[in-house]
This record gives C-alpha cells, structure tokens and sequence, in this order.
C-alpha cells in the first residue's frame, strides 16, 4: 500500500502546535486498518525522516445534536 493511501491528512490543532515546537512531535489522520510499520514506512518514504517512536489512538467523534422543532 502506498503512503498516499495511509496518510490521510496532518492534524492541526492548538495543542499539536505545542508539541510540534517543544517535542517535535507530528499527529496524522491515517487509516484504521494501517498499523505502526506501515505508518512508519509511510511517514519515513514522504516526509525522508527517520521516525523513532508511533503512538497510535483510535477514537470517535460526538454525536452532533440536533435540536427537535
């Protein structure tokens, strides 16, 4: 499977922007059925970085309530 595919998209938020500057940490949106090898190799052959460490979390967003008329 090709990095294309994997990645999804970078995740911007107030608190990655933290981690990016201090820690040099970088979040993705990546597919579910991908795992930490295929995320690495993914990363490493699109960005030409060595990766040193994948922590993965898988989560579901909030249902959105709609109010009923």
């Amino acid at each position: 499977m090709s990095y294309q595919k994997i990645i999804i998209r970078p995740l911007f938020t107030e608190k990655m922007s933290r981690l990016e500057e201090s820690e040099n940490k970088y979040a993705f949106q990546v597919l579910n059925s991908a795992n930490k090898i295929e995320i690495e190799k993914a990363i490493e052959s699109k960005f030409d970085v060595k990766v040193k460490k994948i922590a993965t979390m898988n989560f579901s967003g909030k249902e959105k309530q709609i109010p009923e008329e």
